[in-house]
């Protein structure tokens, strides 16, 4: 992980492929697409082997997962559709959202449209509510601190509120809330209403695919009963306490990978590394990355399978 990243080749986890990026250099475009984006990244696994993965060609080139997401959205602004306007989105019907993500590959659909309906409906209203319907007003009244902005993001959009209660006591993941304000740092590069102070504060970003590859790695390791049900594809409700155990312990372990190659960084003198620091949403980038990229993982380990609007 620390050669990896340490090399420049993962300086900041944004994909290369400009199709899944904004459409416009814009800061103001690229917040509010990056908003849109984020608020609907969520769950893009299928419920078993008959069901097709949801693909989405653009520009000759096939995408699956939020990586279809993002092209869905960028072929509906090429054919002229406001998506990003929430004025529209917060009023969006299930024909139209249907349209913007269908498939021109196959009849796989993206899971979850009607709750994916209901929350462009209710982060929408809030936007054009409480934010004049740009999240830039959100970002400017966090005075440049990551922290301070996830707590405006979970207390205003409840879409964004990723808690559970475990052992009697709540805990709070907020894995896209993190996700959203990590990836405007990165798109922007750390300048304007992208740079924020205590960037380094925030955690890895709690989902399926992170803690897949650590399981993968031998680094999470699940006891027989839990691998039992994860083996067997059982789908593990959200906040049941075994899910909120495996995102805790990703959160742990990304920590400690941190925390290890930092100290690498640190003892190699008169290197080309020296003076560098990585964080958490640098290290989940690299770590999601590889686990998408390496198809095989889903046949030997799989993931855990929770249905939530969460991730």
């Amino acid at each position: 992980v620390c050669s990896a990243l340490m090399s420049g080749k993962y300086a900041n986890n944004i994909a290369s492929d400009p199709n899944i990026g904004p459409t416009k250099e814009d800061d103001k475009f690229i917040i509010d697409w990056t908003f849109l984006i984020d608020t609907l990244n969520f769950s893009f696994w299928t419920d078993d082997k008959e069901n097709e993965s949801y693909v989405r060609k653009y520009k000759d080139k096939i995408y699956c997962g939020s990586f279809a997401l993002a092209v869905s959205i960028n072929q509906a602004l090429d054919d002229g559709i406001d998506i990003l306007n929430a004025e529209y989105y917060s009023r969006i019907t299930m024909d139209e959202l249907e349209n913007i993500f269908r498939s021109s590959v196959n009849s796989s659909r993206l899971p979850m449209l009607t709750e994916r309906l209901n929350v462009l409906h209710e982060t929408g209203a809030i936007l054009l509510k409480e934010y004049g319907g740009h999240f830039s007003n959100c970002i400017e009244q966090s005075g440049g601190s990551a922290l301070k902005l996830v707590e405006l993001i979970v207390k205003s959009f409840p879409a964004y509120r990723d808690e559970a209660i475990y052992d009697g006591q709540r805990v709070s993941f907020y894995k896209r809330a993190q996700l959203l304000v990590s990836d405007i740092w990165k798109r922007l590069h750390g300048h304007g209403l992208g740079h924020f102070i205590d960037i380094d504060s925030l955690t890895m970003f709690a989902d399926y695919s992170v803690p897949q590859l650590l399981s993968y790695e031998g680094v999470l390791v699940y006891s027989p009963e839990l691998k039992r049900r994860i083996d067997g594809k059982e789908e593990i409700p959200p906040g049941d306490s075994d899910e909120c155990e495996i995102r805790a312990g990703s959160i742990l372990v990304v920590d400690l990978i941190v925390n290890h190659a930092n100290e690498i960084i640190r003892l190699e003198k008169n290197s080309e590394n020296e003076g560098k620091k990585l964080n958490a949403a640098t290290v989940d980038g690299y770590l999601w990355r590889k686990s998408v990229d390496q198809e095989h993982l889903y046949q030997q380990t799989p993931f855990h399978r929770t249905r939530t609007i969460f991730y």
